[in-house]
């Protein structure tokens, strides 16, 4: 019988040598229809994932019912993870499977080729396979990274299309409005002493549930002020009826030595005998510390948003002194070399190469004419200088990511910095081992950075597990120390939460060097100031 509802009560999982938790006690439930999951990197949603389909299992909780009785499937967030099922997808060419490939426009060669396809290519084989499994819950982890507006539209199409139980785990706004009823929302939370994470589930897409949660916390953090302030109040008071008490002691003392001919002070001690005064004062006063030592517990329980960080980065990075870092002719850079070279481009068919045209500070590709595979990339000549940001987009399979390895085999020796779309389990061991092999003081400056981009350097040293998120936004730290003047990002936004991305943007448009970024996302890149 096919499930209409997936349910995670109590869930607590605990990463092995992890000093703490990385969630504890978390309830979630996912009918029929899709659910977003969101949060910032690291904040364990991958991990949540991987718990409802049964590839780890949590330290306490349940999972209804249980992932052996269902047909779950799975779409990672990374694309170098080769469906399980690709070889079965390829060799089925069931009406059910021809209809998959139709809507997510999967080439016919795709699956025999996969190594060789771009990003936003594997993604949507990804997709198609775990469709393929005619699954009972479809978990999809970040599907629009890598992808470009016509691939994000297909991945829509092929959501809406689903009519089981689908969880999207996402920082793609558009997608998720598109697509999700409810948001399943991560978030940090500081309450008494510690930060601790906590799971609220909303409805509406994200923009709807971003409005509730705005409402929520902005109540609790007035709630929260409101409780602090209780406590200095009655602090106040506590410490005006002290003096009471003491006087009213001091005036006891004072009357068992009083002379037999002081008369204001005999009176004195005998009108407090007579209305009690002393009594009610002291009375008061252990009362008083009752209601102090709840409004304290009011306080030390109130659940506000945990605090950001933000701040500059770049500390003293100047530009590089010479006229141009990188300078390119025209010619043809061609794919599937070792090496990437540029050539005159003759014997090549023109209707078998993307385009390339700059304008201001954009680098636009479009794709061959001729249909099927591009043999390479046409290109006309191109400079970039000491202080230039240039964006260079276009769609996947366009040859954005052999231009970069081009500009960056032709750069001036300057210090540079170059980051990836993908990167491995292993980028993510070498980065832990470059960054506790530092000397203190430049381990401090780069996990102060880290901190500025919205990540939490504590749990980054106490789990030594960085996200591809959590791992993007280090590798940039650790590059601060050399000073880089020549900046190429590819994909930067890939895997970052929605506030990483708006500081990220902000960063950039700061960056006093040279900086390249390769971005789908022209929401970021209008925040980081690039024109269209």
């Amino acid at each position: 019988m096919q499930p209409t509802m997936l349910t995670m009560n109590g869930i607590t999982f605990t990463y092995p040598d992890a000093p703490e938790p990385l969630f504890e006690r978390v309830d979630a439930a996912f009918p029929i229809g899709w659910t977003a999951v969101l949060g910032d990197n690291g904040i364990g949603k991958s991990t949540l994932m991987a718990i409802a389909h049964g590839r780890l299992r949590p330290d306490a909780g349940t999972v209804t019912p249980d992932s052996r009785g269902m047909i779950v499937g799975y779409c990672p967030q990374d694309t170098a993870d080769a469906p399980e099922n690709l070889e079965e997808f390829a060799a089925d060419w069931s009406p059910e499977s021809i209809a998959i490939r139709d809507d997510l426009a999967v080439a016919d060669d795709w699956p025999y080729r996969y190594a060789n396809l771009s990003g936003g290519e594997r993604k949507r084989l990804q997709i198609a396979c775990a469709l393929a499994l005619h699954p009972d819950v479809l978990i999809l982890d970040e599907p629009t990274n890598h992808v470009d507006a016509e691939t994000r539209e297909r991945i829509v199409s092929a959501m809406r299309g689903y009519r089981d139980i689908g969880i999207v785990v996402s920082h793609d706004v558009e997608l998720i409005d598109a697509t999700c009823a409810r948001c399943v929302m991560f978030e940090r939370r500081h309450v008494g002493a510690r930060n601790m994470t906590v799971v609220t589930t909303l409805r509406g897409g994200y923009s709807e549930a971003s409005r509730q949660m705005e409402l929520r916390n902005g109540a609790d953090v007035a709630r929260a002020d409101e409780a602090r302030r209780e406590v200095a109040r009655l602090a106040a008071v506590k410490a005006q009826r002290f003096a009471k008490v003491q006087q009213v002691e001091s005036d006891k003392q004072h009357g068992e030595r009083v002379e037999r001919k002081d008369h204001d002070a005999r009176n004195r001690r005998q009108l407090a005998k007579m209305t009690g005064l002393d009594r009610g004062v002291t009375r008061a006063y252990s009362q008083l510390d009752g209601r102090l030592a709840a409004a304290k517990r009011a306080a030390d329980s109130a659940s506000v948003p945990a605090k950001r960080y933000e701040g500059a980065l770049w500390m003293d990075i100047e530009p590089a002194r010479c006229r141009e870092l990188i300078r390119l002719g025209p010619g043809v850079i061609r794919f599937g070399e070792a090496s990437v070279s540029v050539s005159s481009g003759d014997g090549e068919s023109a209707d078998s190469l993307c385009r390339t045209a700059r304008s201001g500070d954009r680098i636009r590709l479009s794709p061959s004419e001729g249909g099927g595979a591009a043999a390479g990339l046409m290109i006309p000549a191109i400079s970039i200088g000491p202080r230039d940001h240039i964006a260079v987009t276009g769609p996947n399979g366009a040859g954005k990511s052999s231009l970069m390895g081009a500009m960056l085999a032709h750069a001036a020796d300057v210090p540079c910095l170059a980051i990836a779309q993908n990167t491995t389990n292993e980028d993510r061991v070498n980065t832990m081992e470059r960054l506790l092999a530092l000397p203190a003081e430049t381990r401090t400056q780069v996990l102060s950075a880290y901190a500025r981009l919205d990540a939490d350097p504590d749990r980054l040293l106490a789990t030594g597990r960085p996200s591809p998120g959590e791992l993007r936004k280090l590798l940039l730290c650790l590059a601060l120390p050399a000073k880089p003047q020549l900046m190429v990002l590819d994909e930067p936004t890939n895997h970052l939460d929605l506030t990483s991305k708006r500081t990220l943007a902000r960063l950039l448009a700061e960056y006093p060097g040279a900086l390249i970024v390769v971005s789908h996302d022209e929401w970021f890149l209008g925040l980081a100031g690039f024109g269209r």
